[in-house]
């Protein structure tokens, strides 16, 4: 479903190209009803190719727009904020994409009493297969939080959470576990090309299985490892992998890399045992 909305974003990097992206594959926003904003001509290039209006001016996009993406870098985000400041008015709805930023500290540098939705988005969302996490701030509305469900909603699974600093878990629950699948999947290919496989047959193969082992998990009334214990027939190929992904600590170490980058969104000091 359309909405008939201008939409904004404050920064054109890859969160902005994901979001956009979503939204305009899903046919929720046109292309020509967005607008993005960078500090350099280059970086525009990507936005513009996928047919969204580039600016080198954030207030222009401010005043563009009465949805607006904040989706530059934490510590340019000061910056940016004491910059529109002026142009923002109560009327206008920000989604902020930043990590580790809260609504508070938005709201403070803005000055105004602003609507703002903090959100965590996933990369997946530019192939509609994302997850937005979301909550919002002080001056939300039902109706703003309406509008920014029915923006990302089609971008995947949207979850309004019950308090704010559930953000940072799904930070990195969801935000940057995408990259250790990635991960998983470009090792799953290395030991298919190991074992004779081409490439590309590999890695896709390693993709799809990952797809549909995911998607049994959300249509499935069953847990993980119930799903995992009907793979593995006794004395067989999969538990003698399994096996191995245990020996190895494997269930330790995927849970190690999640809890960091909680911890690492917390601002808590990294320590590393090796």
């Amino acid at each position: 479903m359309s909405v008939d909305v201008k939409v904004g974003f404050l920064g054109a990097g890859n969160m902005c190209q994901s979001i956009a992206g979503g939204m305009i594959s899903s046919g929720t926003v046109k292309a020509e009803n967005i607008i993005a904003s960078a500090r350099t001509e280059g970086g525009l290039s990507k936005v513009r190719s996928m047919g969204i209006r580039g600016t080198l001016d954030n207030c222009q996009v401010v005043k563009e727009c009465s949805v607006i993406f904040l989706a530059v870098k934490p510590h340019i985000l000061p910056g940016v904020l004491k910059q529109i400041a002026e142009a923002v008015t109560e009327d206008k709805l920000l989604v902020s994409v930043v990590n580790g930023t809260t609504n508070k500290e938005i709201e403070g540098l803005v000055g105004k009493s602003v609507p703002v939705m903090r959100t965590l988005p996933n990369t997946p969302v530019q192939v509609k297969s994302g997850v937005v996490a979301a909550y919002p701030g002080t001056h939300c509305t039902p109706s703003h939080t309406a509008l920014c469900t029915s923006l990302m909603e089609p971008l995947g699974l949207f979850s309004i959470l019950p308090s704010e600093g559930l953000i940072d878990v799904v930070s990195g629950l969801c935000g940057s576990s995408p990259a250790f699948l990635f991960m998983m999947v470009d090792a799953m290919a290395d030991a298919g090309v190991r074992m004779g496989l081409p490439r590309q047959v590999a890695a896709s193969l390693a993709a799809k299985t990952m797809e549909g082992s995911a998607k049994m998990v959300l249509e499935c009334e069953e847990h993980p490892m119930q799903l995992a214990s009907n793979v593995c027939s006794p004395g067989g190929t999969t538990i003698e992998g399994v096996y191995r992904l245990n020996r190895a600590g494997f269930k330790g170490t995927v849970m190690d890399a999640v809890i960091g980058s909680v911890e690492k969104t917390q601002g808590k000091e990294m320590r590393y045992n090796y």
